[in-house]
């Protein structure tokens, strides 16, 4: 099952590769967004000289790992989960001999692989021209990446909800649009959510999204340590089987009501 999905995640990333200019354009694209919010937020340091619990090193290290990571996040396959709906494509891939969600699952770890090379790209460009932190220690480092990785099931399923969506209307930009917006309100991709009011807070300390770039972060950079980071992982876990559950659901009564009518 593994090489399965490691060979579909490989064709996505050969996709597109095919034209070299993409990776390039993609990662001209990151650093534009880098540029932009640390001139901002350089901006309001030299005005209030201070961010809120944040150095000024520590707020363009946040907000050049944003940039990487965000591309893992608010990309994805839920587009072609509803195009292969619209077009008709669904009828065949569900005869695949590997399960619908299993093929997407692969060809979503392509899109996040191609994702994490533009990531990476843009690090290290980034850390030309600031001086990047590097994390406190090799734990944080661990704790950083373990909560990345289940940050991607997560994702998926919750792409999976909004590309089903196209079971009831041709039109899921509107989902998608939606989707990414609330990822970057509750995510920590605006602003560091210390800056959002405590009733938000408390909201995002609900939701999983606050993990896909604040909480890694701030484990990068030694501001969330030892057991506290036990608890997020136990929560990713939970809400990771929460979101399976919701996905297979929707699918599974989608997919019965659109037999049922003949489609």
């Amino acid at each position: 099952m593994l090489s399965t999905l490691l060979k579909i995640g490989k064709m996505g990333i050969k996709e597109y590769l095919q034209y070299k200019s993409v990776l390039f354009l993609f990662t001209l694209n990151r650093i534009v967004e880098v540029v932009v919010y640390i001139f901002v937020w350089y901006a309001i340091y030299n005005q209030t000289g201070q961010i809120d619990g944040f150095a000024i090193n520590e707020i363009a290290t946040y907000y050049i790992l944003v940039v990487t990571l965000a591309p893992m996040s608010l990309w994805g396959i839920n587009e072609d989960i509803a195009d292969s709906i619209r077009k008709g494509y669904i009828s065949r891939e569900l005869l695949n001999p590997i399960s619908y969600f299993t093929y997407y699952f692969g060809k979503d770890l392509g899109e996040m692989g191609f994702a994490l090379l533009t990531g990476i790209c843009t690090f290290i460009i980034c850390n030309i021209f600031w001086t990047v932190l590097m994390p406190v220690n090799i734990w944080a480092f661990i704790g950083f990446i373990c909560i990345i990785l289940l940050n991607i099931p997560i994702s998926y399923f919750l792409q999976m909800i909004v590309g089903t969506c196209g079971f009831y209307t041709n039109a899921t930009w509107g989902m998608q649009i939606l989707r990414e917006s609330i990822i970057s309100i509750f995510s920590g991709l605006i602003a560091p959510l210390t800056m959002f009011p405590e009733a938000f807070q408390k909201i995002a300390n609900i939701l999983p999204f606050k993990e896909f770039f604040y909480t890694p972060i701030n484990i990068y950079l030694g501001k969330i340590q030892g057991i506290e980071i036990l608890g997020i992982i136990g929560k990713q876990l939970i809400w990771a089987i929460i979101m399976y559950v919701i996905a297979k659901a929707f699918f599974n009564k989608a997919v019965k009501k659109i037999t049922i009518n003949g489609g």
